[in-house]
């Protein structure tokens, strides 16, 4: 009997030893790190390094309007935005629209020319500048390891109002024939967009946006008198730019 019960307690302690020997080897092989470069750093993915939340930001962005039909357009865009938690914040900002006619534009002013004057030119509305304010909601942090450094975004989307100076008429404004035909019309406008936050320092920001403008407005015939019908246009800009955070 007594040599059952020593048997029993040798079994035990061997089970014992065996499941340590196992748990250790796991957690040798689960969290050994000796096999990582030393000169680097190790940073966990939910610990956020750069704050937002509290300060104001003011950004120079500058970019590209997207899908005009008869003009090229470079916009320069300068906004102010303040971050009431690392989730919501409110922005402002203005735009100042530079235009030129395209080769689209071009071609067909080549072939209006061409027609000795059986074709028109259509009426083309240009958007001078916008300003409104939007709601910027960022749902997602996280980290890029980019040229062998650590790289951290905040990736926002945003939605708010605004108002549109527009300019609407034939052929160019500049053009002295047509320059009387143009009007101006100021209209309401929802803005929907999205873009990254990229934190280079403690202040300093990067910055990638795409801003959609969505409007009202009447479609003209260039008939005088005649009704305008009424359409929902939208319009694109893709802006890049460099921020500061107070």
């Amino acid at each position: 009997m007594k040599n059952r019960i020593r048997g029993a307690f040798a079994f035990l302690a061997l089970s014992l030893w065996v499941d340590g020997s196992l748990a250790f080897a796991a957690d040798e092989s689960d969290y050994n790190f000796s096999w990582l470069d030393p000169e680097k750093k190790v940073y966990v993915l939910q610990n956020r390094r750069y704050r937002k939340a509290g300060s104001p930001q003011i950004f120079a962005m500058g970019g590209l309007s997207l899908g005009d039909t008869y003009r090229s357009v470079l916009q320069v865009q300068p906004r102010v935005s303040y971050w009431f938690s690392e989730a919501f914040g409110i922005e402002f900002f203005y735009a100042s629209r530079f235009h030129r006619s395209n080769n689209s534009y071009l071609a067909l002013e080549e072939a209006i020319e061409q027609s000795g004057g059986g074709l028109n030119s259509p009426y083309i509305r240009e958007i001078r500048s916008q300003f409104g304010a939007v709601l910027n909601w960022s749902p997602w942090y996280a980290k890029i390891n980019v040229f062998n450094s650590v790289l951290y975004f905040d990736w926002y989307f945003s939605a708010g109002a605004g108002m549109l100076g527009t300019s609407i008429g034939p052929k160019r404004s500049d053009d002295p024939a047509a320059s009387a035909l143009w009007s101006d019309q100021n209209l309401f406008a929802v803005f929907l967009g999205t873009g990254h936050l990229f934190h280079l320092g403690e202040h300093w920001i990067t910055r990638l946006d795409l801003l959609g403008t969505f409007y009202r407005a009447g479609v003209f015939t260039g008939i005088p008198n005649a009704p305008a019908d009424q359409a929902i246009f939208s319009n694109f800009a893709f802006s890049a730019g460099i921020g500061y955070q107070l």
